[in-house]
Order: structure tokens, then C-alpha cells, then sequence
């Protein structure tokens, strides 16, 4: 699977999953860390949580594991890498407070 397909694959879990608001950046030629950066809201700590480790379990059953995680059990930001696809998953005011979409609003949405 590569990393096109990984992204949309994520995508669709975590919308399955009633994640908000989802933004997939396309990164490719912009950085050198990864080709896609996925940002999605979840309503509450529970919600948080329950987005992460289904995207890893999903994943999982397509032979995809993570290159590493972060924050799972906190539930207010979480963040899975898959080396070409990164996702953070966080809720309304941490992702407004950090606002990662600003920092890459040159690239391209593919979500």
C-alpha cells in the first residue's frame, strides 16, 4: 500500500469513527519527514482515545503497524506515525490552540 492509499485508508477509519473536522495535508515535496499529515478532532477524552487505538487496530488488519505513538491514553492529543503518513488526533482546543494546519498552509488538502 503506499502512502496515497494509506492516507485515504486512515481517512475513512477515522470518519467510521465520527473523528471531526478531518484535514489531510499532502506534504509530498514540501517536507522530508513525511508525505502526509492527517489532523482530526475527537469530542472528548473517550473520543480521543477510542480514534487512536481503533486507526491502529484498523490498521493492523492490513498488516500496517506504527512506527510509534504518542499520548494515547491522555485524550486530549494523540499522535500515530506510519513514517509516510502521520495522523494527530486531538480535541477542539488543543487543535486550536496548536493549530498544525497553519504551519503547513502552503500544502495541498486532500481531505
Amino acid at each position: 500500500m503506499d502512502s496515497y492509499e494509506m492516507a485515504n485508508k486512515m481517512i475513512s477509519i477515522a470518519g467510521n469513527r465520527l473523528g471531526e473536522d478531518i484535514v489531510c495535508l499532502d506534504l509530498r515535496g514540501v517536507s522530508p519527514i513525511t508525505d502526509f499529515l492527517m489532523i482530526v478532532t475527537g469530542k472528548a477524552d473517550t473520543h480521543v482515545k477510542a480514534l487512536s487505538w481503533g486507526l491502529i487496530e484498523e490498521m493492523k488488519k492490513v498488516d500496517i503497524a506504527p512506527l510509534a505513538y504518542e499520548g494515547l491514553d491522555l485524550g486530549t492529543w494523540a499522535c500515530v506515525d506510519y513514517g509516510d503518513v502521520i495522523i494527530h488526533i486531538m480535541k477542539k482546543k488543543e487543535r486550536e490552540i496548536y493549530d498544525l494546519q497553519a504551519i503547513w498552509g502552503g500544502a495541498r488538502h486532500i481531505v
